[in-house]
């Protein structure tokens, strides 16, 4: 005996604001290469890449939610999901169930949003945070990949023309890895952005790299999502 459970949601003002925005939905059942959530032994998990169908401009934000889920009548369903790898040009779907949960389909949708690192003038604070989406580095090491480049170059543009600005360069990670170990991953990589930023003609002093490892997330650190939201680099205005 099975059955199917419908979840309503709504999604609100999350994505108003946003600059690009695409969505989609999926589908697992049986049909799914390698489909294990029917079983009910251990952990199960799968997963499926969804590309986007146009590649966003900045890594996006992504949020996926299941709508209707079709399960065998057991004690209870457990299950989680998420989206994870997101870059550019997709992500992955992973599900996953576990203890004598059996799920014979699960399907939902998806929302990825974006907006374009864009600072207008009234935004010009001292304290303001800025997150920027697209700088990558080689994993565990500090080294700046090509693509972090158009992202750098806006930093550096904004801070040409705003010359009396200053700002602290902040790198953060997740919580895998000792404390010490993610405290000077992350002053590394942010030392590596002020690098590339006076390669850029930027005045060093103008320009404070601080590493705050694991110590302040904004995502919970739990799943893969969580963790790749918490591994970014900002900056800061300490002076305007």
């Amino acid at each position: 005996m099975k059955k199917i459970i419908f979840i309503h949601v709504f999604v609100m003002c999350l994505l108003l604001n946003a600059q690009q925005v695409q969505s989609g939905d999926f589908f697992f059942d049986k049909s799914t290469p390698n489909y294990t959530l029917d079983k009910n032994q251990g952990m199960r998990i799968v997963e499926r890449e969804v590309n986007f169908p146009k590649p966003f401009e900045t890594k996006p934000y992504v949020v996926v939610t299941p709508t209707v889920i079709d399960a065998e009548k057991t004690t209870q369903i457990r299950y989680s999901i998420e989206a994870k790898g997101v870059s550019r040009d997709g992500f992955v779907v992973k599900i996953a169930t576990w203890g004598d949960t059996r799920l014979n389909g699960i399907g939902g949708f998806w929302i990825a949003s974006a907006e374009k690192l864009e600072i207008k003038k009234e935004q010009i604070k001292v304290g303001r945070t800025f997150q920027l989406n697209n700088v990558y580095f080689e994993f565990n090491k500090w080294s700046l990949l090509p693509e972090s480049f158009e992202e750098l170059n806006k930093v550096v543009q904004f801070l040409k023309e705003n010359p009396k600005v200053e700002i602290e360069l902040s790198g953060h990670t997740d919580n895998i890895g000792s404390d010490k170990y993610n405290l000077e991953l992350s002053q590394k990589r942010a030392e590596s952005c002020k690098e590339y930023l006076v390669k850029m003609r930027i005045t060093s002093n103008r320009i404070i790299p601080k590493g705050y490892g694991k110590n302040k997330p904004i995502a919970p650190n739990a799943t893969d999502a969580g963790r790749e939201q918490n591994r970014r680099v900002e900056f800061t205005i300490l002076k305007n």
